[in-house]
């Protein structure tokens, strides 16, 4: 088995770049720096690879992951080097491991990211305290089924881990982050601002992700 994790970052212009146009950066990467990626079986074959988690548009992030297999045994460092040369402005490979035997994908493990926030006034930590010591975290979540809209009460306290203030109006906040659990970071800020009676305009706060993590908090390329 050749499968690969690599960590990459994605900062600047790119960041608006959405995820399926995300893919075919990678996929055209690795076809200019000829390395020997594998293939799916069938009539229609494409290259195996999968992301943990997809980044919402606009996002800046230094903690995205993406899982690879060849059909050669490679040095992670290679790898790594290798795609840097074929990689647009803005993304950047950081690390790359060799997954042993039996490892789970990314995007089975991961459930927690951590994010820093740029807030657009300042809050203080009695704030932060107040909000996260209600007895419930309430949103309104809209789905449609049959054509029609539902709008479901959903209790997003658990999926709340931790909130820091790092500046006077930047903070970090850790939350569920994956496949089973996802609570989005605008959400949460949207959610702490109607707490505080804030005017929201979520074009004027800045997002990035810093870190995502299993379940026991590990990273991603930390096998």
């Amino acid at each position: 088995m050749n499968k690969y994790r690599l960590k990459f970052s994605k900062i600047g212009k790119i960041k608006y770049t959405g995820h399926l146009d995300l893919l075919k950066i990678f996929q055209r990467a690795i076809k200019r720096a000829n390395l020997p990626i594998s293939y799916s079986q069938g009539f229609n074959p494409h290259q195996i690879m999968s992301f943990a988690i997809p980044l919402p548009l606009g996002m800046e992030s230094d903690a995205e992951y993406i899982d690879m297999q060849f059909d050669e045994d490679l040095t992670p460092q290679f790898i790594k080097d290798t795609l840097n040369k074929n990689m647009p402005i803005g993304m950047e490979i950081l690390n790359a491991v060799k997954l042993k035997e039996g490892q789970k994908s990314a995007p089975s493990i991961v459930c927690i990211g951590e994010y820093e926030i740029l807030l657009d006034t300042n809050i203080n930590k009695n704030d932060i305290d107040n909000f996260l010591n209600q007895e419930e975290i309430n949103i309104e979540r809209i789905s449609k089924k049959r054509g029609k809209e539902n709008i479901k009460t959903v209790n997003i306290k658990d999926d709340i881990f931790s909130i820091e203030i790092i500046e006077d109006n930047k903070i970090k906040a850790t939350i569920s982050t994956g496949s089973a659990k996802n609570l989005k970071p605008d959400v949460l800020i949207e959610t702490l601002y109607k707490f505080l009676n804030l005017p929201y305009e979520k074009y004027k706060i800045y997002y990035k992700r810093v870190g995502l993590f299993d379940e026991n908090k590990t990273q991603l390329d930390f096998l």
